[in-house]
């Protein structure tokens, strides 16, 4: 009888330890997932990559086969523009789960930013052939063709982005691009209006308009769009207005219009010394000779060396009468 207690104490014992082991394992298996999307919800809403890259090795700790966290951590390294330690976790997440469509695609706008271009299109090849239709597949497959200078591929990729997600504002402005690169104008400006249409701030895709209307040498509409490029590309906003100011050069009458451009130009970037050369040009042209040598003054405080600066000074002082 003691006997039989003894083994009755024993099995409660066994089922005890049984069902707290299950209990730990579903704890554990749970505070996996909460690493994991806690480290989701602060790459992705809060930006913030060294603490979501903590979760996503704490999750990788608890389970060294969760290809989800690697690829997680591949997009902080390529959002963080260190692109070959990137590929390393693109790649663990690959060997992981081999039809791994999205990390596939991701690994092949890594390469592209290394410009391993041949790299790049065998993923976004694989990535495809993991997911036949996934549309951004289709489209790294254009970027890569066109980054190959492959430019029918290159297309006919685009086009058949367009055809599984036709609102992407991206596939539109890449088949512009391309469009634009084998000189085919109207086409990419065809395509690049629906870029904008979808996406009214692609600040790119209106420079790009922009320089296709100069091409085809139709100025007012070039100015326009390349203006609007200046406002969303803030960072670019200097050369845009050069450029501005280049094309009103070639338009009749709008000499004001261009050194308003020129003067837009250097306010952006007081270092600009083209700008300053182009407004000692016009200025000049018009017969102001006090801004004229304003303008060449800049030139020689930003590269004393600059060509011909010193023979168009001396004129404009000339011009003055002051030797």
């Amino acid at each position: 009888m003691k006997n039989s207690h003894i083994l009755i104490i024993f099995l409660i014992l066994i089922i005890i330890f049984i069902a707290l082991g299950s209990s730990v394992s579903f704890s554990q298996d749970k505070s996996i997932e909460e690493l994991y999307f806690q480290g989701v919800y602060l790459l992705e809403n809060e930006k913030q990559y060294e603490e979501a890259l903590t979760y996503f090795q704490q999750a990788i700790e608890l389970d060294p086969g969760h290809a989800e966290a690697y690829f997680q951590i591949g997009k902080i390294f390529r959002n963080t523009r260190q692109f070959e330690k990137a590929i390393t976790h693109y790649k663990n997440a690959i060997n992981l789960r081999s039809n791994y469509s999205s990390a596939y695609y991701e690994l092949g706008l890594s390469y592209l930013e290394l410009q391993k271009k041949k790299e790049a299109l065998e993923a976004f090849k694989q990535a495809i052939r993991s997911k036949p239709d996934f549309a951004s597949a289709h489209y790294g497959l254009g970027l890569a063709y066109n980054e190959l200078e492959r430019y029918n591929e290159s297309i006919a990729a685009f086009q058949q982005a367009l055809l599984l997600d036709p609102d992407d504002a991206q596939t539109y402005y890449g088949l512009g691009i391309t469009y634009e690169e084998i000189g085919e104008y109207q086409k990419s400006i065809d395509n690049l209006k629906k870029a904008v249409r979808f996406q009214p701030d692609y600040g790119r895709a209106f420079y790009h308009l922009g320089m296709n209307y100069q091409k085809m040498e139709k100025h007012p509409e070039a100015v326009e769009n390349l203006e609007k490029a200046a406002n969303f590309l803030p960072h670019s906003a200097d050369e845009i207005y050069y450029t501005i100011g280049m094309i009103y050069r070639k338009m009749e009458n709008n000499e004001d219009a261009a050194i308003e451009s020129f003067k837009k130009a250097t306010q952006k970037n007081p270092q600009y010394t083209d700008a300053f050369f182009y407004l000692g040009w016009l200025y000049n042209k018009k017969g102001n000779y006090e801004k004229t040598i304003e303008a060449y003054q800049e030139v020689i405080r930003i590269n004393p060396e600059y060509t011909n600066i010193y023979y168009n000074l001396g004129w404009a002082y000339g011009e003055l009468e002051k030797y």
